[in-house]
């Protein structure tokens, strides 16, 4: 049976998103993604990791502290501040090294890039990927990658300085500050991972509901942070003698788009408690859509400004489009979730 009060942050997690906010925000999430885009190098991990925020929602058996609900909070809120360091990709390989059964505790003693492709892995762990893009691939001290293969499916940790391990062309990012370089690994011989397990294809959502349910939570934090902008915009800016925010038209629209986002967030909040992997696709896609659609309401009622460098509601659209289909589209997951319940319902 279900403790509904566990939905919920309690205040330790409500005091933790407190100090999580404040933090992200002195980074300066949005000056450093226009900078991001006129070629500039996104930094911050050293704040992140000396804050102590890579641990958490790690078990404590392995030197973690938290909770998954305290991840997700913390991971909202690096959303809506528009956060450039590594945290996103950080979490999304550590929960799933710790799903397959392969993390170690200094892993976490540096930045991480996570991807998923297809290859192969052979019995000696050596790993075969012909093009895999990398969320945080720039300077990760490793790469975790979820391997798929016909029949099953591989995790594995990669040295990207080790041997075989290869950059190749891609194409222009919508939002530089969160790259997403591609790899070719291993063309010929393989390269040899410092960690992997060989898992049955059966247990592929298993391994990523962690992750989906961290990209949900940067996701809603950022569909969070554009319906603040917006509100704050409605209510400053003034046609007709008022402000624009009191007409019906605007108000229905900031209704709605709040309501998506509470919805969303409801579903993360229960993908964390569970983590069950029907849960966890469903959150992943409703928070992408509202991410989307959020941030697009909010450069549409900024009118002309919402299309000028200056304004901010720009970042968060490329922010929410680029994430929306990093672990897939909202329609796959959505086909994906539906299986699963067919499958359970029989």
């Amino acid at each position: 049976m279900t403790d509904w009060q566990l939905l919920a942050p309690d205040e330790d997690s409500l005091a933790l998103a407190d100090t999580a906010r404040a933090q992200f925000r002195s980074l300066r999430g949005p000056a450093v993604m226009r900078a991001a885009l006129d070629g500039g190098v996104a930094g911050g991990w050293e704040t992140v990791a000396e804050g102590g925020y890579v641990d958490i929602g790690i078990p404590e058996e392995l030197g973690g502290i938290g909770r998954m609900i305290d991840l997700v909070v913390m991971l909202e809120e690096a959303g809506r501040a528009l956060l450039t360091a590594p945290l996103l990709a950080s979490a999304l390989a550590f929960r799933t090294q710790v799903a397959a059964g392969v993390h170690r505790e200094e892993f976490r003693r540096a930045p991480a890039g996570f991807g998923i492709a297809e290859g192969v892995v052979d019995e000696g762990g050596r790993c075969r990927v012909e093009r895999v893009h990398v969320l945080g691939g720039h300077g990760a001290a490793a790469f975790t990658l979820v391997v798929q293969g016909p029949e099953q499916v591989w995790v594995v940790v990669v040295d990207p300085e080790g041997e075989g391990v290869e950059a190749v062309e891609q194409d222009t990012l919508v939002d530089p500050s969160r790259p997403l370089p591609a790899f070719r690994l291993g063309h010929k011989t393989g390269v040899a991972a410092a960690e992997w397990r060989e898992l049955a294809f059966g247990d592929l959502e298993r391994v990523l509901a962690g992750a989906r349910v961290c990209v949900a939570a940067d996701l809603v934090g950022t569909a969070a942070g554009a319906l603040d902008g917006a509100v704050e915009h409605v209510l400053q800016r003034r046609q007709f003698g008022r402000a624009i925010g009191a007409f019906q038209g605007v108000k229905h629209q900031l209704a709605d788009a709040y309501t998506a986002v509470e919805r969303a967030r409801s579903l993360v909040y229960g993908a964390a408690l569970s983590l069950d992997p029907r849960d966890c696709l469903l959150a992943n896609a409703v928070a992408a859509e509202t991410a989307v659609r959020v941030t697009s309401l909010f450069t549409q009622l900024m009118g002309a400004m919402g299309v000028t460098f200056e304004a901010d509601c720009h970042l968060f659209l490329r922010r929410a489009h680029q994430t929306a289909c990093l672990l897939g589209e909202p329609d796959a997951l959505y086909l994906a979730a539906a299986r699963i319940e067919r499958r359970i319902s029989r």
